[in-house]
């Protein structure tokens, strides 16, 4: 009876420290999720201003600080807008252009249902003749 005593507690101890160590924090083999992380603008102005002055170090900033190279990139990029002027909503050229197409686009609009009318005219007009004669027949006929 001993031995499966001692069987048993084995195993139940086996399957305990099986069961806690998969997929905890505490097990060193199990990736943490890496956060992310957001850097102020300050920062970002900062870390560029010290590789920009130190020519050939890039790599040693980036180790210290704990970054990647693509960040780099990205925040150059960043930069380079926040220099650039800002451009006007739309050019008064743009503008301009724009209202002229619209007028234009209106102006064919409108000259199709002027040559509707027209036509729908003509052919009142047809029809009128066309119901004059029949009465001037008839007329004629009596």
């Amino acid at each position: 009876m001993d031995g499966e005593g001692s069987v048993s507690a084995g195993a139940e101890t086996r399957s305990e420290t099986a069961g806690t160590a998969v997929g905890h924090a505490g097990d060193p083999e199990v990736a943490q999720v890496a956060k992310r992380r957001k850097h102020s603008s300050e920062y970002k102005l900062r870390i560029l201003e010290e590789i920009d002055n130190n020519p050939g170090k890039t790599g040693i900033i980036l180790r210290r600080e704990g970054l990647y190279s693509s960040y780099l990139r990205k925040w150059k990029n960043w930069k380079n807008q926040m220099n650039k002027p800002q451009r006007q909503a739309s050019s008064p050229n743009k503008q301009l252009h724009n209202e002229l197409a619209k007028a234009q686009r209106e102006n064919n609009r409108l000259r199709l249902k002027l040559q509707r009318a027209e036509g729908l005219i003509e052919l009142q007009k047809k029809a009128s003749e066309i119901l004059n004669m029949m009465s001037k027949g008839e007329n004629e006929d009596n």
